[in-house]
């Protein structure tokens, strides 16, 4: 992705400071002597487990189905691009709040399919040389990946006439594209009206309320009141630990743990920690908490863990397939899950992560130094994100 084009994607992305990824400007506290890793017993080896639903878009088989068996462009996946929308369910009231979300999700998630088309054009072009390059490859390239998102969808999807008027500009835009994405271009100029426009949107939550969810989030979020040894486990997979790492049998016993555990805050917490011992074990643990449409405060994060972690086990490479539109199908079982608890609790935290949820950025293609960016995401999550800051070094 050029410079301009990446500089206003995360104009529209980078709204809020949420305090999840980073220590801001707190010092890391003491820590108290950890607590047996009882998850760990050998005792966990005769649990019953517990299923929250029976989970089938999220399962292994669900997951692997999501990519096609073959392909020669790594554009192509099994998911139509208007499944990547947000609907909300028949059991959803239509009130403002839902109507609110529906419109500042799909309006980001039509950008989304436009900027997962453009990233495609530019892994697919990069590296080849200029000589053999003609004007009729570039503008086959950009015609092939472009997004297929119909008229009857937008107008379902963006029920405001003004943003569908928007959507419909940077569709034409994207048609009109040749390969220019300089400052000034009328692919860039149209990439910056979109997201400028997004201002024009109803709100869903004030800056006050960010800036108080901010404050307080740490509290509220803190792993540790669930679980207290929590953090004894986080720590083993944090960047530089030397300490001895949890045997096979182990990590067995603590699998166990999760699929018994009914308690859905302590199941999420632990199966987020399993998943970096055990990636291909573990997304389906976080799938079906998904599925289950359980709330839970930690559920934006299973989402980020999951999705990280699917890419991550079949397709970590910037020349792969990258099922974001699959990603975005299940995103919306996140939406209806956390609109749900909204509407019945008026929790205003659990408003500010739905706003996270909306825009969080699709995988992008080129969006780490080994492939693409489902590399840094794992990473990020076993070294500063969503980890209380009394695990981090202080700050200078």
């Amino acid at each position: 992705m050029t410079r301009q084009i990446y500089a206003l994607l995360c104009a529209l992305t980078a709204l809020l400071l949420c305090s999840c990824g980073e220590s801001r400007n707190k010092k890391a506290a003491p820590t108290e002597a950890d607590a047996p890793l009882s998850f760990f017993s050998d005792a966990n080896a005769g649990l019953e487990p517990y299923r929250l639903c029976d989970a089938v878009l999220t399962s292994q088989e669900g997951m692997e189905s999501a990519f096609p068996d073959e392909t020669d462009s790594f554009f192509e996946e099994t998911t139509p691009e208007a499944e990547a929308f947000y609907f909300p369910a028949a059991d959803i009231k239509d009130e403002s709040l839902v109507r609110t979300v529906q419109l500042r999700y799909n309006y980001v998630a039509l950008f989304n399919r436009v900027i997962h088309s453009y990233e495609w054009f530019q892994r697919a072009s990069t590296g080849i040389a200029d000589e053999t390059t003609t004007r009729k490859d570039t503008l086959e390239w950009i015609r092939y990946a472009r997004p297929k998102v119909s008229e009857s969808v937008i107008r379902a999807a963006l029920p405001d006439a003004g943003a569908q008027a928007r959507a419909k500009r940077l569709l034409q835009a994207y048609d009109r594209f040749d390969g220019n994405d300089s400052a000034g271009s009328p692919f860039s100029v149209a990439v910056k009206r979109y997201t400028e426009a997004l201002s024009e949107l109803p709100e869903l939550v004030s800056k006050e309320e960010t800036d108080r969810f901010e404050e307080r989030f740490w509290d509220w979020y803190d792993k540790r009141n669930v679980v207290p040894e929590i953090d004894t486990l986080v720590r083993m997979n944090m960047y530089e630990y030397e300490g001895p790492k949890p045997s096979d049998e182990q990590l067995e016993n603590l699998k166990r743990a999760i699929e018994a555990e009914r308690d859905i805050d302590r199941r999420t917490i632990l199966a987020l920690e399993y998943v970096k011992f055990s990636t291909w074990d573990g997304v389906p643990l976080l799938g079906e908490i998904i599925e289950s449409r359980i709330y839970t405060k930690y559920l934006l994060e299973a989402w980020i863990s999951w999705r990280a972690n699917a890419q991550m086990n079949l397709s970590p490479s910037s020349f792969s397939v990258i099922v974001n539109n699959y990603y975005d199908k299940v995103r919306t079982i996140c939406l209806d899950t956390m609109v749900r608890h909204c509407l019945e609790s008026e929790d205003k935290n659990a408003e500010v992560l739905l706003e996270n949820l909306l825009f969080c950025e699709i995988i992008h293609r080129m969006g780490s130094i080994a492939g693409n960016s489902s590399f840094n995401d794992s990473a990020m999550l076993s070294y500063n994100m969503f980890i209380h800051p009394r695990l981090l070094p202080e700050e200078e």
